[in-house]
């Protein structure tokens, strides 16, 4: 008793300075589960900002089309100022005075001047406002809608497909901790058994070979209790990882692996797979992308067409031989101008593009066919691995009924002396597979409902 107050005293110390263990482990449902990994996983946030950056890329093309404000300076230094060579218009002009000025006559016939100041000072704005790029502008736009419409879609199909890992580790954290009651359980029997032949041994009733084989089976289902209990750490471990919760963070669960009837029984394959054509986030995002494609096809067609703009600038100049510049030496400048411009070659490029845009738009009406295909296959797998489970879910249940009660029988029978022990331990093994085999035909119910849900694109917010 001394011993044990002692070990109570500590581990009540420890808890005192240990929050995580203060605070025990943390319980997490199912739909906990989800919340946690939608806030924590990886994938799902690198999908966010996906979307967030396709979103950014629709105001980066409507920048195409807007007017664009440049605000600039130059300070320019010339080291040496080019002289032109010029005609003397003098001369010709003071031709009919030579005779009374000589001096006229010996002027040079051209003369040499220098244009501009060692300094020059601009400073200004310009306007460019673009009046037509060929449907360029507009087809950037719509393809860069598309491309955000087309990220959200993906986000769906990152969270849909996270939605299901995350029943599936949750519900084999479940599956891995029923097993251990099972073996629990089967233990247990196997000790009933070996008490009640023991007794039986020690008053002549059973055999040393009776007892020999009841320990051996106690023995046998010990270790498998064990790789039974390291499964289910090895399952939350599984579970922290798809959530994103810390390794180190003691976990349970609260669910129970039961029977849910589900609606998606009553419909037909052909219901079902029209739904997944219509709901599929992967249909929607290739949707989006054909459209792409064709707007392709009009952005490369704009190579070819003329361009039209329209730009102003407002600007100072000054120019002088120092850097003492003050308001008064600049002057004012106000143009505005439209130009056109005309692709006439450029090498076959533009030709180029034209036809990858048509090729890339021929691949995607293929890639749509090879999806459909895929999608339909893919449902109409789940559609009868629902099925499946649901049927052999009815055949498990009665055999644990039956196998219960046969247990029960050659207990009965044995003590009686009407079997042997070698009936009794087939069927304490017969219901240990019936119920384990129960199980996992249930955790493979559940997860064939979420599988079907997330072929028709309707898994989001349905787990329960």
């Amino acid at each position: 008793m001394t011993i044990r107050r002692i070990m109570l005293v500590v581990v009540f110390l420890i808890s005192l300075f240990d929050p995580v263990l203060a605070q025990g482990p943390r319980r997490l449902t199912l739909e906990e589960c989800v919340h946690v990994a939608l806030e924590n996983n990886p994938d799902y946030l690198t999908a966010q900002k996906e979307v967030a950056k396709a979103k950014a890329g629709v105001w980066e093309a409507y920048s195409t089309i807007l007017p664009q404000i440049n605000a600039h300076a130059n300070l320019q230094r010339a080291w040496e100022i080019q002289e032109n060579t010029i005609p003397n218009f003098l001369k010709p002009m003071l031709a009919p005075l030579a005779p009374i000025i000589p001096e006229i006559g010996q002027m040079p016939d051209f003369v040499q001047l220098s244009f501009g100041l060692e300094y020059t000072f601009l400073y200004g704005a310009t306007l460019t406002q673009p009046l037509y790029l060929g449907g360029a502008g507009i087809a950037g736009i719509k393809m860069a809608s598309a491309a955000a419409r087309a990220a959200e879609h993906s986000l769906q199909f990152t969270e849909q497909n996270l939605y299901l890992n995350v029943a599936d580790a949750f519900y084999k954290c479940i599956l891995a901790r029923e097993f251990i009651k099972v073996q629990e359980e089967a233990l247990k029997q196997a000790e009933e058994n070996l008490s009640m032949v023991s007794k039986k041994y020690q008053v002549g009733m059973a055999s040393r070979f009776d007892k020999m084989r009841a320990e051996v089976e106690v023995t046998n289902i010990r270790p498998q209790l064990v790789s039974a209990k390291n499964a289910y750490q090895m399952a939350l471990t599984s579970l922290k990882m798809v959530t994103g919760i810390d390794e180190s963070t003691p976990l349970e669960i609260e669910g129970e692996l039961v029977f849910q009837p589900d609606d998606f029984g009553d419909l037909s394959l052909q219901d079902i797979i029209k739904m997944a054509r219509e709901k599929r986030p992967e249909m929607k995002t290739l949707e989006e992308q054909k459209y792409i494609s064709h707007k392709g096809i009009t952005l490369a067609r704009s190579y070819f067409m003329p361009k039209l703009f329209f730009q102003t600038d407002y600007s100072f100049l000054a120019m002088q031989n120092d850097v003492k510049f003050s308001q008064k030496d600049f002057s004012k400048g106000f143009t505005s101008a439209i130009s056109l411009q005309i692709p006439l070659f450029s090498g076959f490029k533009n030709a180029r593009h034209y036809q990858k845009a048509k090729i890339d738009y021929k691949i995607m009406l293929d890639t749509e066919k090879k999806l459909v295909d895929g999608i339909e296959a893919e449902v109409e797998v789940s559609f009868n691995k629902f099925q499946e489970a649901k049927e052999t879910y009815i055949s498990a249940k009665q055999s644990v009924d039956l196998a219960k009660e046969a247990l029960r029988l050659a207990r009965v029978m044995y003590d009686e002396g009407a079997s042997t022990q070698l009936d009794v331990l087939n069927s304490q093994l017969a219901l240990t597979r019936a119920q384990l085999n129960y199980i996992s035909l249930l955790y493979e119910y559940q997860i064939a409902r979420y599988q079907l849900r997330k072929a028709t694109g309707t898994l989001s917010g349905t787990i329960q």
